[in-house]
């Protein structure tokens, strides 16, 4: 079986080489939600939502590149 969730970074403006990442479990899409800076309230709702309702947007992510590079969202 292949991965559940894919996560595709979407700058509100701007060109970002973005690339999406596939996440094998609901409790990994929470650790990712983490890392790229969600409380970890907020990272189990926003789950729990994709795994009910399919496609998310999830707006005001505040990060940097740096963080987005080390979760393999920019290559």
């Amino acid at each position: 079986m292949g991965a559940c969730y894919e996560v595709t970074f979407v700058a509100y403006h701007g060109r970002l080489n973005a690339q999406p990442v596939r996440i094998g479990t609901q409790e990994d899409l929470v650790q990712f939600l983490m890392g790229i800076r969600l409380s970890e309230d907020e990272a189990s709702r926003w789950a729990g939502r994709a795994r009910s309702v399919g496609v998310l947007l999830i707006p005001g992510i505040e990060t940097t590149e740096t963080v987005l590079k080390d979760n393999g969202l920019l290559s």
